[in-house]
């Protein structure tokens, strides 16, 4: 180093300054690798269990039911509309969060100082974790196949000129306008015969791998209704891909090799991804006071049982079980609890959800159904990341038509900003950790960040009410439309008294047919010897 530092005498300060911190820069570069690892791997569940938590806001509308064709061709109905099984937090939980993690936290360092060896407990606690993990790294995986199907599958894509339209009913792909107030849909088919967007849509297969790839997409994209009932017990009806199966043997597969192959720093990080994935779909604050109090609260917490009694350490260095994310680096490397990427998570989950409330509030204002007081029809805004990839060059606006690729476009504001506020708060974290070399609260610092963040900026965009009176409770939704009853409404109730009778009940079935409109296909040849097809649909009301 003296050597290198006398190269710059005669220089200016600056440069000498300059010399000296890159030089200590290259030194511990492998530290700063680690902590660079480190805020990826915490960003990496956040981001993507935030955007897995959207559904639709009380500032939109469901989507009607559409009979017959869809517009969006992939969809399928079996009547199943599959809520989002969330739990929401309350103010009591400020003080009852505290309470429990303590009393657990010591129990776990009590267990630990009476056996004197942890080894038996992280058996324990590690195939209970497992079994856990099991199903938070089967969702993760299941949910990243989709994505990845979605980029070789999509519903839609575009060119600089033309909007092209995946149809799996007619096995082709077709361009134009779709005009749902007409009871007559023309779409051009293109020299485009195969499933693949972009370039590839161009290549010619043979018949017998074209209709191979079109059984593949159907397969990838199709979904089966799981029904499962005890009388008494418990009752559920969800929805079931061929990713979800994948997903659930990449989960069984991924516990026993971790279980099986000492415990490799990868593999524990994954099954946290996993826990951290799945919570922050099922967890909200319900409202910006609520997520509040409970940090607050937790932020006390952290800073008691790190800096003013042993347990915390203690614990955290003698568990080996997946509950907190490692990072190989120098020294004894670097870890960090799930608990830093949940807690200021749920926070920053629910800023994301607030920015797709505003996105249709303001949406709703600036349409023709303002005047007469209508909300937005709300766009699936999860699972689009394919459609939105391959129609991001197309022209404005899309072909007259709203695709499924736009309900995942919406400014992010407050959760960029809760973002921000995360990775200044652990680059803070990081820098007392090396000045002071002790272990530090990570919530000490997460939590002013990222309510700072969200709060300051909601102060800053005059939003503060708004966001204040925000709630996942259900009570912003409007009064229900007027159903109507439907001729055979009899008969289904009837139906429906049939099945809450049953004791057992446990099915996998295909989803209902949804060409129940009459349709006809007829092959017309231009003038110019290109072939164009015509899809008549009937007269209907949707």
């Amino acid at each position: 180093m003296d050597k290198f530092l006398s190269s710059l005498e005669g220089d200016s300060p600056v440069l000498q300054a300059l010399g000296e911190y890159g030089y200590k820069a290259y030194e511990n570069r492998e530290m700063y690798i680690m902590y660079v690892h480190l805020i990826a791997a915490a960003l990496f569940p956040i981001f993507i269990g935030s955007h897995a938590s959207l559904h639709r806001p009380p500032s939109a509308k469901a989507a009607p039911k559409r009979k017959g064709i869809s517009r969006f061709a992939d969809e399928d109905d079996d009547d199943l509309v599959v809520e989002p099984s969330v739990e929401g937090l309350s103010p009591s939980d400020a003080v009852l969060f505290p309470v429990l993690a303590g009393i657990t936290l010591g129990a776990l360092y009590f267990v630990i100082k009476v056996l004197k060896n942890a080894a038996i407990l992280n058996k324990i606690l590690g195939w209970y974790f497992s079994t856990i993990g099991i199903f938070g790294v089967g969702k993760l995986a299941a949910d990243t196949l989709n994505v990845a199907t979605s980029f070789v599958f999509p519903a839609v894509w575009a060119s600089s000129t033309t909007t092209y339209y995946i149809d799996p009913f007619l096995s082709l792909q077709v361009a134009g306008e779709v005009k749902p107030a007409r009871t007559q849909v023309h779409r051009k088919v293109v020299d485009k015969t195969n499933p693949f967007p972009g370039l590839i849509s161009s290549i010619q297969f043979p018949s017998g791998i074209n209709k191979s790839l079109w059984s593949i997409r159907a397969l990838l994209k199709k979904h089966w209704i799981l029904r499962a009932h005890i009388h008494g017990i418990f009752s559920t009806k969800s929805k079931i891909q061929f990713n979800d199966v994948i997903g659930l043997l990449i989960g069984i597969a991924s516990i026993i090799a971790y279980n099986l192959a000492s415990k490799p720093w990868w593999l524990t990080n994954l099954i946290g991804f996993g826990f951290c994935y799945g919570t922050l779909q099922i967890m909200s604050p319900t409202t910006f006071w609520t997520g509040s109090l409970v940090l607050t609260g937790l932020f006390f917490y952290d800073i008691t049982m790190v800096f003013y009694t042993p347990l915390m350490v203690t614990v955290a260095t003698q568990l080996d079980v997946p509950i907190k994310l490692v990072f190989p680096g120098p020294k004894r490397g670097s870890m960090l609890g799930l608990g830093d990427v949940v807690l200021p998570g749920i926070m920053m989950a629910l800023a994301l959800r607030f920015d797709l409330y505003l996105h249709y509030h303001n949406l709703s204002k600036s349409t023709a159904a303002a005047a007469n007081n209508l909300k937005a029809t709300y766009l699936e805004a999860t699972g689009t990341w394919g459609d939105r990839f391959w129609t991001r060059n197309a022209r404005q606006p899309l072909d007259s038509e709203i695709t499924s690729a736009e309900g995942g476009r919406f400014k992010k504001i407050y959760f960029t900003a809760s973002v921000v506020g995360y990775v200044i708060a652990m680059l803070t974290t990081l820098v007392v950790l090396n000045v002071y070399n002790h272990a530090q609260p990570a919530l000490l610092y997460l939590v002013p960040g990222v309510l700072i963040a969200i709060w300051g900026t909601a102060a800053v965009r005059g939003e503060w009410s708004l966001m204040w009176g925000y709630t996942e409770d259900g009570s912003l939704e409007g009064p229900e439309e007027e159903k109507k009853v439907p001729v055979e409404g009899a008969a289904a109730e009837e139906k429906s008294k049939e099945h809450a009778h049953h004791v057992f009940l446990f099915s996998l079935s295909e989803p209902k047919s949804r060409n129940t409109v009459a349709e006809k296909t007829r092959f017309v040849e231009s003038s110019d010897a290109r072939l164009e097809k015509m899809v008549f649909v009937g007269a209907g009301k949707s």
